[in-house]
């Protein structure tokens, strides 16, 4: 399938939010999504239209036939700083009331303290997810090449990702894509593979 990739851009809410969100859907929902006026895909589009931040269109890349976005991925390295925390914390707070936003912070940390974030040689991945209509079709494959070309350009010697221990499609996924076990913590699979 010939298919574009290219870096997200704010108009591609509609399209990507739905793909991001069905990567880790419970665990997203869990997270954002407890009140019925505010859910998760709607802070998710929020965040994806600010920009910054871990779900702003300018950490993302999409696979794109035309004008429809087939595919969604995210990395992010261990030298993103304050700046990239900041608009994470700002997209939270511009769209949940403050106890909302506490509240969404708490759920967030119960779930971040399970997770090892990237070292400096290491480029991680996450997000990624394919529209049902183009799935088995080499794009997850080019969503990870990219990964892997950018890992290679930022000198980082691995790429590596959390998976729910639930997530069978996607644990054998990654398998197929040469990405071993690390590690097992808390509900979650650190898979890695060299650049």
């Amino acid at each position: 399938m010939e298919i574009e990739i290219r870096q997200g851009v704010a108009s591609d809410a509609a399209q990507t939010t739905p793909l991001i969100l069905n990567a880790a859907q419970s665990l997203l929902t869990s997270i954002f999504g407890h009140n019925k006026n505010k859910t998760a895909d709607g802070y998710l589009s929020h965040a994806w239209a600010l920009g910054g931040g871990q779900y702003g269109f300018n950490n993302h890349w999409v696979a794109c036939k035309g004008d429809e976005v087939l595919g969604v991925v995210t990395c992010w390295h261990s030298k993103l700083g304050a700046a990239f925390d900041r608009a994470t914390l700002d997209s939270i707070t511009s769209y949940f009331t403050l106890d909302e936003a506490m509240t969404v912070l708490m759920r967030n940390q119960t779930v971040a303290i399970n997770l090892t974030p990237p070292i400096n040689t290491e480029l991680m991945i996450g997000h990624l997810s394919v529209a049902e209509s183009a799935r088995r079709s080499g794009v997850g494959s080019q969503l990870i090449d990219t990964m892997q070309a950018r890992a290679a350009k930022l000198q980082k010697r691995k790429l590596v990702l959390d998976v729910e221990v639930s997530n069978i499609p996607a644990i054998r996924f990654y398998q197929r894509h040469d990405f071993v076990e690390e590690s097992i913590n808390k509900g979650f699979i650190r898979f890695s593979k060299p650049v």
